[in-house]
């Protein structure tokens, strides 16, 4: 049987049972004290009690010396002396507190002033404690664990924190990046393909027929097809691409410098992995799954914004659906871009005038491509 104090330890504080849980899981490091101290007995006894704690000393015996050392090594903890031979510890701990990089650091100062005014003008100067000499090691161990669990909370909620975030920009479902943090990632990759004219293409994705496989199997099986639709997503996209579910039974992949036949390539690509094999169900069941593609690019389309390119990409995946499904369609190309800088004044207006009848033309197409799937949805009542 085991008892409390076999689990935790009789008088065990908070720190070392943090500490000795971490060693338990492989994850310890050491604790790096940044010493800035001229007197060397200091030295040597803060070295041998901290030492035997586990922490790693690093001792600085001026100012400047101090200085370079903060920048050059890792630190968590700085115990600084203000007495020092070429300045004043203080503007060390001034120089430390200013500088956004040692916002997680701790300081402790040790100074022979012992002084109300100069605690307060430490403690006022961002000083996270005070301890005047002569001390007792016994004390000053304890205010240095104190301030190392300061520290260790601090990375903890950095920790959660970034972890946090890679929850929030992650589908619950299928592990992949989710419709939010894919639009923010559309809109920097859309910017940065216009600034330095650069290939960017799409490619939305739509499982076929999902409804009816939510009707005819339930939503774990589709569950089931979405996940497995992910997993082989995910081991054929590029280490360049980003994959996204962007709802329901839609995925989108971000495609940096990719021209349309290329995206047009992908798409098959993603197809072919989808209909090689059926995807695996409940109960040893095992359903055929095919994908429609669409895709558009911003390599030679004059799109103006995000939502336009997806826009083109999406009426590219209707025709795929109209088609027959299990395809890939390409959006329509509707003029070659080129820069007004480099064209004559004629060139420009002409080339103004075809961008004109272009988007009449791509207009009138997608007023009947509404009206094609109108009709498809009344027939589909009707039978």
């Amino acid at each position: 049987m085991v008892t409390l104090s076999t689990a935790v330890g009789i008088g065990e504080d908070t720190l070392t049972r943090r500490r000795r849980t971490a060693l338990r899981q492989g994850t310890s490091a050491p604790f790096r004290v940044l010493l800035i101290e001229d007197d060397q007995a200091i030295v040597r006894l803060l070295t041998k009690v901290l030492g035997s704690k586990g922490m790693e000393v690093i001792p600085c015996a001026t100012a400047a010396e101090g200085l370079q050392t903060l920048h050059r090594r890792e630190w968590e903890l700085c115990l600084l002396d203000r007495g020092l031979p070429d300045g004043d510890g203080i503007e060390i701990c001034r120089h430390i507190k200013a500088d956004v990089r040692f916002d997680a650091r701790q300081v402790i100062m040790l100074s022979a002033y012992g002084s109300l005014n100069a605690r307060v003008e430490a403690l006022n100067l961002g000083a996270d404690d005070y301890i005047t000499k002569p001390f007792h090691p016994t004390e000053l161990l304890a205010r240095v664990n104190a301030s190392r669990r300061v520290v260790e909370m601090q990375h903890q909620l950095v920790d959660m924190a970034r972890q946090l975030e890679e929850l929030s920009a992650r589908d619950g479902l299928t592990g992949i990046f989710n419709r939010r943090h894919f639009g923010t990632t559309l809109d920097h990759a859309f910017d940065h393909s216009n600034r330095y004219h650069r290939p960017l293409s799409v490619a939305i994705i739509d499982v076929d027929r999902f409804k009816d496989i939510n009707d005819s199997f339930g939503h774990q099986a589709g569950d089931a097809v979405l996940t497995e639709v992910a997993r082989r997503f995910s081991g054929s996209v590029r280490s360049s691409d980003y994959l996204a579910r962007y709802g329901g039974e839609e995925f989108v992949v971000l495609l940096p410098e990719t021209q349309l036949d290329d995206a047009v390539t992908f798409g098959e690509k993603l197809r072919a992995a989808i209909a090689s094999a059926p995807v695996s169900i409940a109960e040893g069941r095992a359903l055929p799954v095919t994908v429609s593609v669409g895709t558009a690019s911003l390599a030679h389309t004059r799109f103006t914004s995000p939502s336009e390119m997806i826009a083109a990409a999406d009426q590219a995946l209707y025709r795929a659906k109209r088609n027959g499904r299990n395809r890939v369609e390409a959006e329509r190309r509707r003029s070659q871009r080129r820069p007004d800088s480099l064209l004559a004044d004629g060139d420009v207006a002409r080339d103004r005038r075809e961008q004109n009848r272009s988007r009449e033309h791509e207009q009138q197409r997608c007023a009947e491509l509404t009206d094609s799937d109108r009709d498809l949805r009344t027939e589909q009542r009707d039978h």
